[in-house]
């Protein structure tokens, strides 16, 4: 079976996300208004929109997909195209549980690249997703729309808690731009993410490491000198402090969500971040994720007590290693409740 065979949808229409989710990247949500080339802002002209029209016909690309994974892939990324933020779709670079990753030629017009290719992030269909517990990542998340603002309509609201399909596209979009949001906020301050550059109709583009034949390997398959070992399990603390510093938590933290390119490091898969003031599940979340770093790290020669270090960047964050609970959720006559208070109140 080829590689691009591994990943096979279902015969039918229903296997696409459409455009029903209307996600194209808008000029606030890519890059800064004075960066962003002419040729992507719209005549409005007859003119104008002939050529676009042509220009979509016109989208095929290198990637020898297959039938089902190529609708996939047009369905997608067709808009990115329409934009000139892209050209052609080179290779799969990563299939996974939650999307496929691609290497993309990008249009010459996009601006501050390291190299002349981008990413493409195309997620599966939310009935393929094979994440079966991503409420636990939910957990205390408000829904974003396309725009990445707060959904606060009712009749939206009633749709996603009643899952119609309408509310199932709209907690779809939400799980995609919350990973946006997080990792523009997390570049900003200085982690190793990529530059996410635009969002979309089911689909990211961002920064793409390495080079023209070979993607950035991830760090799981690579053995370590034992200097360059300690150097970058430091600079993976550091990543990790500067999440904490935001209020984000992986999630998914491992060798195998790192990729390694001459000598740097770069985290990626942010979809199940976690809000550590937020939800009830982050701190055992946050030590099965310093536990994993740690277990590869060990096996490159670097020592590391699991849990007292998460403990203590968790603690150096601001963060309480024992759950708060209000008290009003305490039941004076539990003795074990009693015990809970006497031993997170200073006072008890």
């Amino acid at each position: 079976m080829s590689q691009h065979d591994q990943y096979n949808l279902e015969d039918s229409e229903e296997s696409v996300i459409h455009h029903s989710i209307r996600n194209m990247p808008s000029r606030r949500k890519t890059l800064d208004r004075k960066t962003i080339p002419k040729t992507r802002r719209s005549t409005g002209s007859q003119a104008g929109a002939s050529l676009q029209s042509d220009r979509r016909e016109n989208f095929s690309f290198t990637y020898q997909a297959s039938r089902h994974e190529a609708e996939w892939i047009e369905n997608s990324l067709v808009g990115f195209y329409d934009e000139h933020w892209l050209d052609d779709v080179l290779r799969l670079i990563q299939g996974g549980k939650e999307a496929h990753v691609y290497q993309c030629l990008a249009n010459p017009s996009v601006p501050g690249l390291a190299n002349p290719y981008l990413a493409a992030k195309v997620y599966r269909p939310r009935k393929f997703r094979s994440l079966k517990n991503d409420a636990v990542y939910r957990q205390g998340r408000e829904y974003i729309d396309a725009d990445g603002r707060i959904i606060r309509e009712v009749g939206m609201l009633h749709s996603i808690a009643y899952k119609t399909a309408w509310g199932m596209e709209l907690m779809h979009t939400s799980w995609i731009e919350h990973e946006v949001k997080a990792m523009r906020v997390l570049h900003a301050a200085g982690a190793d993410v990529p530059l996410c550059l635009a969002s979309g109709n089911n689909a990211v583009l961002m920064s793409y490491i390495g080079d023209k034949t070979t993607p950035a390997p991830m760090l799981n398959s690579l053995e370590l000198e034992s200097k360059e070992a300690r150097s970058l399990f430091q600079r993976v603390v550091h990543n990790i402090e500067i999440l904490l510093s935001k209020g984000y938590v992986h999630g998914d933290l491992s060798a195998y969500n790192i990729l390694y390119w001459q000598g740097e490091i770069t985290l990626i898969d942010f979809p199940q971040f976690i809000e550590p003031r937020k939800n009830q599940e982050a701190l055992p979340i946050f030590v099965r994720d310093v536990t994993r770093i740690c277990e590869y790290f060990s096996r490159q020669g670097v020592p590391s007590n699991p849990i007292k270090l998460a403990h203590s960047l968790w603690a150096a964050g601001g963060y309480h290693v024992t759950a708060e609970v209000h008290p009003s959720f305490l039941n004076p006559d539990d003795r074990q409740d009693r015990q809970y208070w006497k031993k997170t109140n200073r006072n008890g």
